[in-house]
């Protein structure tokens, strides 16, 4: 196994794989189709929703972006997205997370078809992935999972220590490697900036996967010559020597990478994989 567990070649994988897809849907008279829906102007949202775009062109699936200001009344928001429910043409629907606090997350999330809900965020495919049954699987669990299967690298009956718990991360991953079936059969443990004695926990990890939105929480402490980390983190802080802002995990890579086992890069890593999950998701969306 590569020390470095880079995403690139991973999603090069699904790329092709997809490519192949849409070229049959294509034949078929299919066109896969995206609709975003982004409110407000964070700079973060907008990197990704452009990505997103972006990838998207390149493998054939059409993507409308629908963005509302903070002021936009929820309404609107709301109505745009039931019209998109009804569009026989969308195939699947993303609401770009956070939303601005003026706006009822929840609400907002129940009004998403869940058939086009390919972010996993309804509350009727979130209660799917807990009984195993097919559905949406958010983007960034399944980019980890993908991660796992490139890399072969194996689950059943290993100790997995998941390092957050989030309802988009670390609750999703914790129900997908818990599941009795192939790439899963894992013996979890969620912890989270709560739980106690977490430096001896990870250290019993044979794979550490850690998604607790803290730069650099992760040191040589919390990990052991056995561990494989898994980092989800993205965070932007600034570099004192460099004297501009650089993009870290939520571990400490230089601090980690001559004890680790293996380890996932920050940037390079998960996120690279995160966008091809999505589309994987739109073209399953498309052919059902």
């Amino acid at each position: 196994m590569e020390k470095i567990l880079y995403g690139n070649p991973v999603a090069k994988a699904i790329y092709q794989e997809l490519k192949e897809k849409v070229a049959v849907l294509y034949n078929k008279g299919i066109i896969p189709r995206l609709c975003v829906f982004k409110a407000g102007n964070d700079p973060a949202s907008e990197y990704y929703v452009r990505n997103i775009q972006k990838r998207a062109q390149k493998i054939g699936v059409l993507t409308d972006v629908i963005t509302f200001e903070n002021l936009a009344p929820q309404e609107e928001l709301i109505n745009a997205i039931q019209k998109a429910n009804r569009d026989p043409k969308i195939h699947g629907i993303m609401l770009q997370l956070p939303l601005p606090k003026k706006f009822d997350q929840i609400k907002v999330i129940l009004q998403i078809d869940p058939r086009k809900d390919i972010d996993g965020l309804h509350p009727i495919n979130a209660g799917k992935l807990i009984l195993g049954q097919k559905c949406f699987v958010p983007c960034t669990p399944s980019a980890v999972m993908e991660m796992l299967n490139y890399y072969k690298i194996p689950t059943e009956g290993a100790r997995v220590v998941i390092i957050g718990r989030s309802a988009i991360v670390g609750l999703p991953l914790f129900n997908l490697l818990v599941q009795k079936q192939d790439g899963a059969n894992a013996t979890v443990t969620l912890c989270h900036s709560r739980s106690k004695n977490i430096q001896e926990i990870s250290k019993y990890a044979d794979i550490l996967i850690v998604a607790i939105g803290k730069p650099q929480f992760i040191n040589h402490t919390y990990i052991s010559s056995k561990t494989i980390v898994i980092d989800v983190g993205i965070n932007e802080i600034y570099d004192t020597d460099a004297k501009t802002n650089i993009f870290v995990g939520d571990v400490f890579y230089h601090d980690v990478f001559s004890t680790v086992k293996a380890i996932t890069p920050v940037p390079g890593g998960i996120g690279t994989i995160t966008t091809a999950s999505l589309l994987k998701n739109v073209i399953e969306a498309s052919q059902s």
